[in-house]
């Protein structure tokens, strides 16, 4: 919690105490709350709030918040649904209740939903249309429907900054390329381009040369993995149609693109293909080549120190979670895609899987020194993780990687490593929604939770995984 925001909140707790049936003080908590980046703690404010104004839209909107920052969509669902003849704008709670619908796994239900609701407003350019159109993308997405991917482009007008370069006209649909100059810029996270990123190989295949920016810290695995591209590491767009950086003017220019396309897009050029590909999101990323003969070196001589064991790939907390200065949206997701180290620890000091297993750590070492590391068979990579292209070069010497839903599970499966991912019950929609597959990649196994929060299962069934080799 932010220190300016104390005062605040001590100061409103304080009159609340004195004059606890008036609605504005716990209004000033909840608001206050928001302000500390701790939207997760309004819950027991807005219930104190509804029972004594029942259709106050302010404790309805913080009661929905919170719910769903605790992960307890199907109850977050029930409270929009419940309140949905109030007065809201257009689409206002109508896109709430499909994403809660969605992320309670009422995915069927919640793209009818939201479908209904958007054909009532077919020019609704609004925040929350965009919000209802992107959680439809991420609901059609989660089943394998490619139909997702036009839904999810319009993220390009509202929650995903992007760059765009006014001197070339923006990629219209056209398949194609020949000819064509590409510039494709980055936006999003790291798992993001990892995973999207492998639809560049469509482009080139329908004749497009492409310049493709990235974010700094994944420069080096992505150049090393598409060769035939230019690729140019600049800063992440913050804003909708920001111009490009001026440090990144020069190359571009000389490229001399004749579209644009971002990374949205890139889905987009296989998405009526028939048969589609398969996998849709190939595996193709590899480790720069100095960095390969470090890995390789490093793994010779563990090999020799742990003979005849696997060596399994280990990343189990999303550091986010401990993160105060960032919103808490992405705190709380962070914290429900994370494994608790006690659960890890069945894992790295399982009797039967020692014997069998040396697990990797794959974090990175200042992450895991705040984090915690479990007891057991755990070994960290000798020439150190100090960057993506250290862990992409790890993960090729490795047999195989487990992985919460985050950055290490995208670049492993990238990869091509065989890669079990311990997912939430509202994981990514790229992990699909039922079974141990998933409809857009090979190399990944999934292993679901059947409540939020509990990990128990799961790691019992990463450990019957990692047994059947």
């Amino acid at each position: 919690m932010s220190q300016s925001a104390q005062p605040d909140l001590l100061e409103a707790f304080e009159a609340h105490a004195r004059a606890p049936e008036d609605t504005d003080l716990l209004m000033q908590i909840c608001e206050t709350l928001v302000k500390a980046r701790r939207d997760e703690q309004m819950l027991p404010w807005a219930d104190k709030g509804l029972a004594l104004d029942p259709k106050h839209s302010g404790f309805i909107h913080a009661r929905g918040r919170a719910l769903r920052l605790r992960g307890r969509h199907a109850e977050a669902a029930a409270n929009w649904l419940a309140h949905q003849s109030l007065p809201w704008s257009p689409l206002f709670c109508e896109a709430r209740i499909g994403r809660d619908l969605y992320l309670s796994g009422e995915t069927q239900r919640a793209i009818e939903y939201l479908e209904t609701a958007l054909s009532r407003y077919p020019a609704d350019l609004s925040r929350d249309a965009l919000r209802a159109r992107k959680w439809l993308a991420e609901a059609l997405l989660s089943q394998g429907d490619t139909r997702g991917f036009t839904h999810w482009l319009e993220r390009n007008r509202g929650d995903s900054g992007n760059y765009r370069y006014a001197e070339v006209p923006m990629w219209n649909g056209q398949r194609d390329l020949r000819g064509e100059r590409v510039l494709v810029t980055h936006q999003m996270g790291f798992g993001d381009q990892f995973l999207l990123f492998a639809s560049v190989r469509q482009w080139r295949e329908a004749g497009a040369e492409i310049l493709l920016t990235c974010d700094h810290p994944i420069h080096a695995p992505v150049q090393a993995s598409l060769p035939g591209c230019t690729v140019l590491g600049t800063a992440r767009p913050l804003a909708v149609s920001a111009p490009l950086p001026l440090d990144a003017l020069d190359t571009i220019k000389a490229f001399a693109p004749t579209l644009q396309a971002t990374l949205l897009h890139l889905p987009l050029l296989a998405a009526v293909d028939s048969p589609r590909p398969q996998p849709y999101f190939d595996a193709y990323l590899r480790a720069p080549a100095a960095a390969r003969e470090r890995a390789s070196t490093w793994s010779q001589a563990l090999r020799a120190r742990a003979p005849g064991k696997r060596l399994i790939g280990l990343f189990w907390d999303c550091a986010q979670q401990h993160a105060t200065e960032i919103s808490s949206k992405d705190r709380c997701w962070a914290g429900l895609r994370s494994v608790p180290l006690a659960q890890i620890e069945r894992l790295t000091t399982h009797p039967a899987l020692t014997q069998e297993v040396q697990f990797v750590s794959l974090h990175h070492p200042i992450a895991e020194l705040a984090n915690g590391t479990p007891r057991g068979a755990v070994s960290h990579y000798g020439p150190g993780i100090a960057s993506f292209a250290d862990t992409a070069a790890c993960i090729e010497q490795l047999d195989a990687v487990l992985s919460v839903d985050a950055v290490a599970a995208n670049l492993s499966a990238m990869l091509g490593k065989p890669t079990a991912v311990l997912a939430n019950p509202t994981g990514e929609w790229r992990w699909g929604q039922t079974g141990a597959r998933t409809p857009w990649m090979s190399a990944a196994t999934v292993l679901r939770q059947t409540q939020m929060g509990e990990w128990h299962d799961v790691v019992s069934c990463a450990i019957g995984w990692l047994l059947r080799g």
